[in-house]
């Protein structure tokens, strides 16, 4: 042991710098001088008088205080020797201000030795990890763990609420023009269907409805009402004043259509109220049911009930009742034609010959053709073949079906 030397041996492992060693071997070359001069060790001079060469050793650190002066580095009063340099162990954990991010203990630990650097750098590091920065790489314990993780959570889920707000780009005037003009094209489509659905389905529902209520009230009427007096020739049929335009005189049956089809009959062809709601209408200079002359209505091939709509299924020998308060009037198909809307003509009392009287009864049935267009006119032409007084009932082809019995039959 140096004399002189720190008593506690396990200290002498340490590494020492080439410094140190130097420092060392001077002073033991000193002790043996002063041996061979016969001078005992400790009599030559005061301990204070010669330097104390100790290695740097690990000493505990002070966690209430700043940093101390380390006890391997003291010397004696009136040494002239200097503070030994900083070794390479507290060079490489060099101290930093409170700006670069390193606590106190790190800059105590760059004077203390590796081992204090390191636990203090352990500690800083852990100090970090629980508000928000990186944890040491040696952290292993229980704590510095949990925090980490619930920083990196913490990391995470913000990093996922930022992906979820996701912020949209303000639409150039190009683009929200097309965007404009794309939502009032589709406005515009949904409009239409609701337009188409109300013009073929919605009209024929509210017209037929009307109808309905339309027969039964002139049923009803015709009830109440005496019957008009019959002519003395019981083959003449009877011929009713007009009525008022815009009012039911009549019913329409049409085996040919279907066992239940019927429908009204009124005064005028305007669309509102009689075509749209009130069945097929009587052109005002034609002639009464069972007159001489050109019994001529005209009526919807689609919609608003559609009456005509079959109107191209009829073949020769079909017949068209047409009830009114006096009788029935049964006229046979005889044949058709196609002519343009400003043919007025075919409602002649001798169709296509307006300078002829005639002295047929004829009834004309026209619609527009071809269906959902107005381009051209269906004609279609009847003979009366036969007149039944209302008090005889109705005829054969009509009183069994479902359509008379429906509007009252004989009631």
């Amino acid at each position: 042991m140096i004399a002189g030397g720190n008593p506690e041996g396990a200290e002498l492992d340490q590494p020492m710098t080439r410094r140190e060693r130097r420092e060392r071997e001077r002073a033991a070359e000193a002790a043996a001088q002063a041996r061979s001069d016969g001078t005992p060790d400790g009599e030559g001079g005061s301990a204070a008088q010669r330097p104390v060469i100790r290695p740097a050793s690990r000493a505990p650190e002070r966690a209430d205080s700043g940093p101390a002066p380390h006890p391997d580095t003291a010397w004696h009063a009136g040494s002239p020797h200097t503070a030994p340099m900083p070794t390479a162990e507290t060079q490489a954990y060099p101290a930093a201000n409170a700006a670069g991010g390193w606590s106190t203990s790190q800059g105590q630990a760059s004077l203390r030795g590796p081992a204090a650097a390191q636990s203090a750098f352990a500690a800083s590091a852990a100090d970090r990890g629980q508000y928000g920065g990186p944890a040491a790489a040696g952290d292993h314990s229980g704590g510095g763990a949990e925090r980490s993780a619930a920083g990196t959570s913490a990391a995470g889920s913000g990093r996922t609420s930022r992906k979820r707000k996701t912020e949209y780009q303000p639409l150039g005037p190009v683009r929200g023009t097309i965007r404009a003009f794309g939502e009032l094209c589709i406005t515009a489509g949904m409009v239409l269907i609701l337009f188409v659905v109300w013009q073929l389905w919605w009209t024929d529902i509210a017209a037929n409805r009307d109808n309905e209520v339309l027969a039964d009230k002139l049923i009803t009427d015709w009830q109440e009402n005496p019957a008009n007096e019959l002519p003395d020739d019981p083959d003449t049929p009877y011929v009713a004043d007009p009525v008022e335009e815009n009012t039911g005189f009549g019913i329409m049956y049409v085996p040919r259509f279907g066992e239940g089809y019927y429908r009204t009959v009124a005064e005028g062809v305007s669309m509102e109220p009689v075509l749209n709601r009130m069945g097929v209408g009587r052109y005002p200079s034609s002639a009464m049911p069972g007159e001489v002359g050109n019994f001529s209505v005209a009526g919807h091939r689609v919609t608003y009930g559609k009456p005509l709509n079959q109107i191209h299924e009829l073949r020769p020998g079909d017949e068209i009742v047409v009830q009114t308060a006096d009788g029935f009037y049964t006229y046979t198909f005889r044949n058709f034609e196609i002519v343009l809307p400003d043919a007025t003509e075919v409602l002649a009392a001798v169709p296509t010959m307006p300078d002829y009287k005639g002295k047929d009864r004829i009834m004309t049935l026209t619609a527009c053709n071809p269906m959902f267009s107005a381009r051209e006119r269906y004609v279609a032409y009847a003979e009366l073949t036969d007149w039944t007084p209302a008090g005889d009932g109705a005829p054969a082809s009509i009183a069994d079906s479902p359509a008379y019995e429906k509007v009252g039959g004989d009631a």
